[in-house]
């Protein structure tokens, strides 16, 4: 039987690990001492349980559920090491070695926020590190960085990293399971300048989406959000001036443009563990529901559902995007072109359910109530199927009300019509 005692060796045993690096290098004899000490101490759970837990409840550190109250210094460091880190929690698997454990304690040592990205990189198999709660903001921002890192080194002709990607998609994921309303908000922050990472980032965040209503599971909506985070990497070996040309293309750039999928998939595989659906995801996403569209090769193949999901996503995120030769669809007429697409160029089920999930008035859509004020809607189901979260705009006789308050609806039976933002001057990224 596994006594407290035994227990609080683990914190005291790490604590002395990070004391010991103060003093001398990771490879010093000492250092390898104290490591293979927290080791020993970690052992009789390990082999138990085959996981040990290390976490925070009311800001007192955990191990097993039991509390570390003692008030040394070295554990109260390790503690604060944690927090700055923003690390909700640390678990340990059978398999964790000193080499590992040594990097656990460096990356502390270092206060590195991107503790689980680095992990992801390095290869860290057998220590999780699960990050603080986010705000979707946040989970967005870092899916942008992971995507610029990615596609940039695709350009220069380096391997990129699909650690980096699926430790984004997971987070993504996590996030849509929590927030999915306020994460898919994001997508309509449109980043012109940038709009090769910004698309893939929202193509990804909108694909989750079309997941959850569609009822897949977590490990498929990671795929499905790594797909769509990497379904435009073959752009990169395009000619640049292709990629960006404001008005249509040529015909010959056109053929040239309609070469990424394939120019993806030759990218992703010499990326290791890129599963098969997601390689699918990236040479298929351009062909359509009834198998028009491109590559012809693949047109009488068998493909992913995720495949689906994914061009339905990357068909809502160019609708709701400005062009040079049209203005961006609000999120419910992209809906509404949607349905008419279906059963052709899209799979009809799966709009069904898209439609269903971001329900009558979508995040995003600025309506009129009844008493005759302009609300922004920024969530849904906050407080039950069908309730609405809103954003007060614009008053009854026409004014501005300052700092948009925010107001909640039972249900979208107060709302009469939806109100073209664009012919009452208002952005809504400001508000979302």
């Amino acid at each position: 039987m596994i006594t407290p005692q035994q227990i609080k060796q683990i914190p005291a045993s790490l604590a002395a690990v990070l004391q010991g690096m103060r003093l001398y290098p990771g490879d010093h004899p000492q250092v390898r001492r104290q490591l293979l000490n927290v080791l020993d101490a970690m052992r009789p759970i390990l082999l138990q349980k085959g996981r040990l837990h290390l976490g925070f409840a009311d800001g007192t550190l955990l191990v097993e559920d039991l509390p570390c109250l003692e008030q040394q210094p070295a554990i109260l460091e390790l503690s604060q090491r944690i927090r700055d880190c923003k690390l909700k929690e640390i678990l340990f698997f059978s398999g964790v070695d000193t080499a590992q454990l040594l990097e656990l304690i460096t990356q502390l040592l270092s206060s590195n926020e991107e503790i689980a990205d680095t992990f992801a990189i390095l290869g860290i198999e057998y220590i999780r590190v699960i990050p603080e709660e986010e705000t979707p903001r946040e989970v967005y921002r870092q899916a942008l960085n992971v995507v610029e890192s990615i596609y940039e080194d695709a350009r220069l002709g380096r391997c990129p990293s699909a650690k980096m990607a699926f430790s984004a998609a997971q987070k993504m994921v996590s996030s849509a399971i929590s927030r999915p309303y306020t994460l898919l908000a994001m997508t309509l922050l449109k980043d012109y300048d940038n709009y090769t990472f910004t698309h893939s980032v929202n193509v990804s965040v909108i694909a989750i989406t079309v997941g959850r209503a569609c009822n897949l599971n977590t490990e498929q909506l990671n795929l499905l959000g790594m797909g769509g985070m990497l379904h435009d990497l073959g752009k990169m070996s395009i000619d640049h001036a292709i990629i960006t040309k404001p008005g249509q293309l040529s015909a010959a750039e056109r053929c040239k443009m309609m070469e990424h999928p394939q120019r993806g998939v030759e990218i992703v595989s010499k990326m290791n563990d890129i599963p098969a659906e997601v390689i699918d995801i990236i040479h298929h996403h351009h062909l359509r529901y009834d198998h028009t569209g491109y590559p012809e090769s693949s047109r009488n193949g068998k493909l992913s559902p995720l495949v689906d999901m994914v061009t339905i996503a990357d068909t809502f995120d160019a609708m709701t995007t400005i062009r040079c030769y049209q203005k961006p669809f609000s999120p419910k007429k992209a809906l509404d072109q949607l349905q008419h697409m279906s059963g052709s160029h899209l799979h009809p089920e799966y709009v069904k359910n898209f439609t269903r999930f971001l329900g009558p008035y979508p995040v995003g859509t600025l309506v009129r109530l009844h008493n005759d004020e302009i609300a922004l809607v920024i969530d849904r189901n906050h407080q039950g199927d069908n309730s609405l979260k809103l954003k007060r705009i614009i008053g009854a006789m026409g004014q501005h009300i300052e700092d948009a308050p925010e107001l909640s609806l039972p249900d979208s039976s107060q709302i009469l019509a939806e109100v073209d933002p664009f012919l009452k001057g208002i952005q809504i990224e400001k508000y979302l």
